[in-house]
């Protein structure tokens, strides 16, 4: 017997509807009928919880998937030796997995930093150390890293703002102009871009599930009581556990509207108009 065919037999024995077999592992009733249709497995825990609740054993239930000694074959082969790869082996296979965008990241990433040593020598030759340069490098780098934690255009800004300021000490400018250049490349490339960069984010957004059931006419697929409880709808191409909102039996067939969600389960009624 399949493992679906087993544990919807358990259920019905034990006098049980997908429903109330789903409230009590903690799933949804579709997770249930996907079980039972041998469309999929539970978790290890469901699984152990069902054994240990109704007196089953894991063999007894997966009785038919477990392979027997005469489906084993006969020859194992031996574990073959694993080649033996060098770092130039392992850089290659790592190059050659990456995507191209992963690939042009990789190069901009070393390109930036090599820019970077270049500058910092740049300003360390002859054994002179300007600090005010590795200042706005060290600068850009803070910034930078926290752009990389938040993902949010929340410290980009200063970056740019950060490279003008190094730009104008590289030149010989004063401390002062440095700090005026920072403040206003900063401010400038944040009202010039941030706006238009969120609003092509944030339209993206697609509805959810719930946006497109609710205020949906569905049809009772089974009896709706609250009593038991028990009940399903189908609508937007799926079975929804569902319970009446005004705690009156609904009849399977019946055409109801979607009020609301709550988890995996609508609350629906009758509408008074005739649909």
């Amino acid at each position: 017997m399949a493992f679906g065919d087993r544990l919807q037999e358990i259920r019905r024995t034990n006098g049980l509807t997908q429903e109330q077999f789903a409230e009590e592992l903690k799933v949804s009733r579709q997770a249930v009928s996907k079980w039972e249709s041998c469309r999929g497995y539970p978790e290890i825990e469901k699984i152990l919880y069902i054994c240990n609740r109704y007196g089953v054993t894991p063999n007894q239930l997966f009785e038919q998937e477990v392979p027997g000694c005469s489906d084993m074959p006969e020859h194992i082969p031996a574990a073959q030796e694993i080649p033996c790869s060098t770092l130039k082996s392992s850089f290659s296979a790592f190059l050659s997995n990456l995507s191209p965008r992963n690939k042009w990241l990789a190069l901009g990433a070393a390109g930036g930093t090599l820019v970077l040593s270049l500058l910092i020598g740049a300003f360390l030759k002859g054994g002179s150390a300007d600090m005010i340069p590795l200042i706005w490098v060290g600068v850009m780098v803070i910034f930078g890293v926290l752009e990389a934690a938040t993902v949010g255009l929340t410290s980009i800004w200063f970056v740019v703002g950060a490279i003008g300021g190094l730009i104008v000490s590289m030149l010989g400018g004063q401390i002062w102009l440095q700090l005026v250049v920072f403040f206003i490349v900063s401010i400038g490339s944040m009202i010039a871009a941030r706006p238009l960069v969120v609003k092509y984010i944030n339209q993206a957004t697609t509805a959810t599930n719930a946006d497109r059931v609710l205020g949906a006419i569905a049809r009772v697929t089974e009896a709706i009581d609250n009593t038991v409880p028990m009940g399903a709808v189908y609508v937007d191409g799926k079975t929804w556990s569902a319970r009446s909102e005004s705690g009156e039996k609904i009849a399977a067939g019946t055409l109801v509207r979607v009020l609301r969600m709550e988890g995996v389960r609508l609350f629906v009624e009758e509408p008074k108009e005739e649909i």
